[in-house]
């Protein structure tokens, strides 16, 4: 009987973070923000955020990595602890790939904290960047998706948020995006800070990507502020997907993720922190 000849190894893709609320390397520094390189199987090195200043830059530098030579730039949405470090990339690097981002990231926006408008928005201008529909296609085995469909009743994270400082026009977030990756282990579902709430997140991944199962999310779920109906809708949408490895830091909250953990027992469940590496 002949044996069928087994075909070749994909080589791993890798997901190192550079900047997160907490870090894991002694020579990494860490803010309230996110930003994190991806590296594709095939070679190509993307971006995904700019955290909240030029932090995740010089932790690159110390990784060994050179975020100037990236393909592109995707931004989650337009908060300013995901898209601060934008001027310092494109003025101190070599950097001149795309930027793909949502129209609304551009937008002037608040939160209200204490009773006062806080200004969240990005800096402005932002560098010009190539707008991004409902699914966008950045590199084989790479994919952006926006404009996430949000069901009734479902949890998302948009309280507080405005487009006007009086708090009078609500700003819903239709700019928040996530990435998929296509991985030798499988589908990886890469969070910004996940505002349209992760089940919607998944829901919108099955609808434009087929997709049924997931090996691992990583990113901000944005549950820091959140009830026990929100974890545990986060918690069932894990389960229902099949995710078997979950790595969530920034706005997560550590005392969500610990709850989580405890709620799913059979699964990986991880902080991130800066200078970590994650293989898939």
């Amino acid at each position: 009987m002949r044996q069928e000849q087994a075909g070749p190894r994909r080589a791993p893709c890798r997901i190192t973070v550079l900047c997160d609320n907490e870090s894991a390397d002694p020579g990494c520094g860490c803010e309230w923000g996110l930003a994190l390189a991806v590296e594709l199987d095939q070679g190509g090195l993307w971006l995904w955020d700019a955290g909240q200043t030029d932090l995740f830059l010089r932790n690159a530098r110390h990784l060994g990595i050179d975020a100037g030579q990236a393909s592109g730039l995707a931004l989650s949405h337009g908060h300013y602890d995901h898209t601060g470090g934008l001027g310092a990339l494109c003025a101190a690097t070599a950097f001149r790939g795309p930027i793909y981002a949502h129209p609304a990231c551009a937008r002037r926006r608040y939160a209200q904290e204490h009773g006062r408008p806080k200004p969240i928005g990005p800096p402005l201008p932002l560098p010009d960047f190539t707008l991004a529909g409902p699914l966008t296609v950045l590199a084989p085995g790479l994919t952006l998706l926006t404009d996430i469909p949000r069901a009734p009743g479902r949890f998302q994270a948009v309280q507080g948020f405005s487009l006007d400082p009086s708090g009078t026009e609500p700003d819903l977030v239709p700019d928040d995006a996530f990435l998929v990756l296509d991985s030798a282990s499988g589908p990886v579902v890469i969070l910004g800070c996940c505002h349209s709430g992760l089940a919607n997140s998944l829901a919108c991944a099955r609808q434009r990507l087929g997709l049924d199962r997931v090996f691992a999310v990583l990113g901000g779920l944005h549950l820091f502020k959140a009830g026990p109906e929100a974890l545990e809708e986060t918690a069932g949408a894990l389960e229902e997907f099949g995710v078997r490895r979950l790595l969530a830091g920034h706005c997560t909250g550590p005392d969500r993720l610990a709850r989580l953990k405890r709620r799913l027992p059979d699964r990986q469940v991880l902080p991130l922190a800066a200078g970590q590496t994650w293989f898939f």
